[in-house]
């Protein structure tokens, strides 16, 4: 059976990295990129990240075989299967509390939150608002261009689009799986963003205890704003945790430098084999626990025995944010719209699988198109706009001191 069978997801992990090894082969502006990104203090992470983004795609195919044959949308049987989606996403998290409080504890209050607010912004965004507008002129072409709602009721859905929501379109059901519903993490990650300043003023500077009483009831607040919608699980929140801990995992030297041992590698490579193979849902306390050891390991620069090093992997965690956020739309429209223009029947195996393929190899072409020509340029004129905001304020600094010196 295509859902608990572990070679269809082989399958597709090696015809994605050997067209990534393509990619980088035959096209030197992506060649150029990856030069570009040099070597980061992080690579082991970098290449997880590639295995990650791809898994989620993995684990979104085999949930669409099931729905093509039971019209029913649920997780696989299959705990693998299951966890190559649910793993994957605790697993990211656990990214972004590492990088993230990792820079907090090295630069301390100097650390830049104006370049970090805009760099989250140019980050999310610039690759995000082209897919929604997509979806949005996709449910319009499929209604016939037909306006369904009121105009303050169709701005009221764009304006939840906008903040990661996934409301249903112009009367679309279901609009959000036309996207497989990825953005549901994203509420996840900007809630982190947001009180992450807050948190850092409790657990790292220390002020007062008045002041330390603020920042949490600060985060509370934040934790029911952002979760207005679709309530934060507490659950999920605690994947973040795993990252943070890497944070300080990596500041004692023998930690850090048994995390580097093959021992260690084999030890992690254990610990996530028993969470994605024993578990069929990643956020409880075993399986993060788990996956908790199997990052800190990685994140300590161990390479698990090389697999985290080749050049492909490394591309593949180059464009993961494009890979996970378009990959649910490339699946929808090959499999599930493609077929009966084809006059094919998406529902037998020999029709699945072939399109599965085709979509492994299309989803990192599409991705490193969208990761050069979308997501670089964004974070790029990022660093640009940090750096005209402090020029700008600098200017208006000089221009109020020479007016008081006048």
């Amino acid at each position: 059976m295509i859902e608990t069978n572990p070679l269809i997801a082989l399958t597709a992990y090696v015809l994605a990295f050997a067209t990534a090894a393509l990619l980088l082969r035959t096209v030197p502006t992506f060649a150029r990129q990856l030069e570009h990104s040099g070597e980061s203090r992080f690579a082991s992470i970098d290449g997880l990240r590639g295995y990650l983004a791809f898994g989620v795609f993995v684990h979104h195919s085999i949930i669409t075989w099931i729905f093509l044959q039971t019209g029913v949308i649920d997780f696989p049987p299959s705990n693998f299967y299951s966890q190559l989606g649910q793993g994957s996403v605790a697993l990211f998290f656990m990214i972004t509390g590492f990088l993230f409080w990792d820079r907090l504890l090295t630069h301390g209050r100097q650390h830049d939150w104006l370049a970090f607010a805009v760099s989250r912004l140019f980050r999310l965004y610039p690759l995000y608002l082209p897919l929604m507008l997509t979806v949005f002129v996709t449910v319009f072409y499929l209604q016939g261009w037909e306006l369904k709602v009121s105009g303050l009721e169709f701005l009221g859905q764009f304006m939840a689009w906008l903040t990661f929501d996934r409301p249903d379109v112009n009367l679309y059901h279901q609009t959000g799986m036309l996207i497989s519903n990825v953005t549901w993490t994203l509420g996840y990650e900007v809630f982190f963003y947001l009180a992450l300043p807050l948190a850092g003023m409790v657990f790292i500077y220390r002020g007062s205890w008045k002041q330390t009483l603020l920042c949490l009831i600060g985060i509370y607040a934040l934790y029911e704003i952002v979760g207005l919608e679709h309530s934060l699980k507490k659950h999920f929140l605690a994947s973040f945790l795993g990252g943070i801990a890497a944070a300080y995992w990596i500041r004692r030297p023998p930690l850090l430098a048994w995390g580097k041992t093959p021992l260690a590698g084999a030890v992690a490579l254990l610990a996530v084999i028993i969470a994605f193979t024993a578990f069929n849902r990643a956020f409880s306390t075993a399986p993060i626990l788990l996956m908790s050891l199997f990052f800190v390991i990685v994140a300590s620069g161990n390479t698990l025995f090389g697999a985290l090093r080749p050049r492909g992997i490394r591309w593949l965690g180059e464009i993961s944010y494009s890979t996970y956020l378009l990959h649910g739309y490339v699946l929808w429209v090959l499999v599930q719209r493609l077929p009966p223009l084809l006059h094919l029947d998406s529902r037998d195996a020999w029709v699945f699988l072939p399109l599965m393929a085709v979509c492994s190899c299309l989803l990192i072409v599409i991705s490193s198109l969208t990761y050069v020509y979308l997501e670089k340029p964004g974070i790029d004129a990022g660093k640009r706009t940090v750096i005209w905001l402090r020029q700008n304020k600098q200017r208006k600094a000089a221009s109020q001191k020479t007016a008081q010196q006048g």
